[in-house]
């Protein structure tokens, strides 16, 4: 057991050392880019703890049954929490606990297996909630903030949130290893992909599905009033969510028994579950990670039919062969369907709450289906992070095998632009149309807006595909290095002026569109709308050509890292 003890201890040193020879060993641009990105997330907290606080100083008002809905709220926010950590930490424990790159070198260095399966599954329990705590703590400071409750508070949340993330992550560990000891297969880690991100997909739409914004509304409060039995009941009483919610809430009544009673179950459970998942990796983990790392056997000759690409494309072959190598990767890697499903999700979301919208004159709802191309840029913008920026760098060590073929390298950033061009062509248009549908949008507006979001979209993919050669990495472990990178900063800071600088373009014709509709004479300066014109041409052509040419550049002049 110390030999054990002093084992684990010398891994997480080994932790904390590398972790700190990574803050020492960044360039100044690497300082600089991290700090942008802290500065950054602590302005995106600061916003959620101002409408947090907004939101529980509106319920603190409500006369009965203010309090009882704000630790309501709490409640349901916990237990929301936990299940996103645990559901969470069934992805990341898959991923840290049988994938890692250093698992290779641990388990065959003089370490126990329970010692490994602890180092790992600690680092599974960081990665699972970290972000999310992050998420949750504006509102508790919101709510600290809003009752005139002190730092003790505070410290007490924070200390109480370790023994409830240990719990969440241990469903989700118990069942990965139970899940791997079962069905010991690769092919069960791509099921196990496909059914978090449908989880994660439904719990999102039936959360935005459900209206939440009509609680705070004061002629749904009158209802609410009927509730109040409803409001006293413990929210999921044997969750550990609800324990939570009755010590944060005991303590911060002076209620002190109780208080004691809650977090003492809370930390023995938490301990329990550390015990249970030891023994549990004592018997399962090494046949679990063995069959991990086997491949699915193919039992039939391959047969590699022309495709479609093959016929569309029959005047470059060459093309065709990338195209069809490029869809049948992407295809194969069970990460990118569970991305389908979250961009489906969220395509839902977003024409949901634009069905939604509170308007109420047809001018205003045309005013807002232009501005929505702001919005769509954006989530453009976003995926094009997500899947064009990364394109050049998957091609990952195999690069060499293209970089030697017979084709140029003008041929292989096409079809990459290519690839990424039509999916996301179709997207654009699906969230413009049916949101101009949605609001009835004018014609002029609406044909505006399709044939914006049209040109940013070519313009977008390019850049992506430009900013990916510029800055290609070919030796990492996971897409999202790639995505994290200065170039994916650099890209998504250019994609988001690009968006901003071509709404604004837009600006000035729209506003000579509204006023001819209001009835002025001469509303239409057509010198303008040259000039407008001509400067949105200018803008999207520079987006797309300058990134790719000095992304052909790069390519043409790498060497290998």
């Amino acid at each position: 057991m110390r030999s054990s003890l002093s084992t684990f201890s010398l891994l997480q040193r080994r932790r904390v050392r590398s972790g700190l020879n990574r803050i020492r060993t960044q360039t100044p641009w690497e300082w600089a880019r991290n700090g942008a990105f802290i500065l950054v997330g602590l302005w995106m907290l600061s916003g959620l703890h101002y409408g947090f606080w907004r939101l529980l100083s509106y319920l603190d008002g409500v006369e009965l049954i203010g309090g009882l809905l704000i630790w309501k709220l709490t409640a349901m926010t916990l237990l929301t929490t936990f299940s996103m950590v645990a559901l969470s930490s069934l992805i990341i424990a898959l991923t840290t606990l049988f994938y890692s790159s250093d698992l290779k070198f641990l388990l065959r260095s003089p370490v126990g297996i329970r010692t490994a399966f602890a180092d790992k599954a600690l680092e599974a329990v960081f990665f699972s909630s970290w972000m999310i705590v992050l998420v949750v703590l504006p509102y508790m400071t919101a709510l600290a903030q809003v009752k005139g409750w002190g730092p003790g508070f505070h410290a007490v949340f924070l200390l109480l949130m370790v023994p409830f993330m240990v719990l969440a992550c241990s469903l989700g560990i118990a069942f990965t290893l139970v899940l791997l000891y079962l069905f010991p297969s690769s092919r069960t880690r791509d099921v196990l992909w496909i059914l978090s991100s449908l989880s994660v997909a439904l719990l999102y739409m039936l959360l935005r599905f459900s209206e939440p914004e009509r609680l705070i509304r004061p002629d749904a409060l009158r209802l609410v009033a009927e509730y109040l039995e409803y409001l006293q009941a413990p929210t999921a009483p044997y969750a550990p969510s609800w324990w939570l919610t009755q010590a944060v809430s005991s303590y911060a009544h002076g209620r002190w028994a109780l208080f004691w009673r809650e977090a003492g179950l809370l930390c023995l459970c938490a301990l329990g579950s550390c015990a249970a998942l030891l023994a549990l990796a004592g018997v399962t983990y090494a046949k679990g990670y063995s069959g991990a790392q086997e491949s699915r056997r193919q039992r039939r000759p391959i047969d590699i039919p022309p495709g479609l690409e093959h016929r569309l494309a029959a005047g470059s072959p060459v093309l065709a062969s990338l195209y069809w190598k490029e869809r049948k990767t992407f295809f194969r890697d069970v990460k990118h369907w569970s991305q389908i499903v979250l961009v489906a999700a969220l395509c839902g979301v977003y024409l949901f709450s634009i069905h939604r919208l509170p308007l109420d004159t047809p001018d205003l709802k045309s005013l807002v289906c232009f501005i929505n191309i702001g919005i769509a840029g954006f989530v453009l913008s976003s995926l094009g992070l997500r899947f064009t920026f990364p394109s050049i760098s998957l091609e990952g060590r195999s690069f060499w095998v293209v970089r030697s073929a017979p084709l140029g390298l003008e041929t292989l950033m096409l079809e990459k632009f290519l690839f990424s061009l039509v999916p996301m062509l179709l997207l654009a248009t699906l969230l413009i149309a049916a949101s101009n549908h949605l609001l009835r949008a004018d014609r002029f507006i609406s044909w505006l807006s399709i044939g914006t979001i049209w040109l940013l979209t070519w313009t977008l993919c390019g850049m992506g595909v430009g900013f990916g050669a510029v800055f290609p990495r070919f030796k990492v472990e996971n897409i999202h290095q790639v995505e994290s990178s200065a170039g994916g900063f650099a890209y998504m800071a250019c994609a988001l002026a690009l968006v901003a600088v071509t709404v604004a373009a837009e600006a000035w014709p729209v506003k000579m569109h509204f006023q001819a509709r209001f009835g002025r004479a001469d509303a239409w300066d057509w010198d303008w709308v040259a000039a407008c014109a001509a400067s949105l041409v200018l803008v999207n052509a520079a987006g797309f050509i300058l990134p790719w040419m000095l992304g052909r550049r790069c390519l043409q002049r790498y060497e290998g890292e």
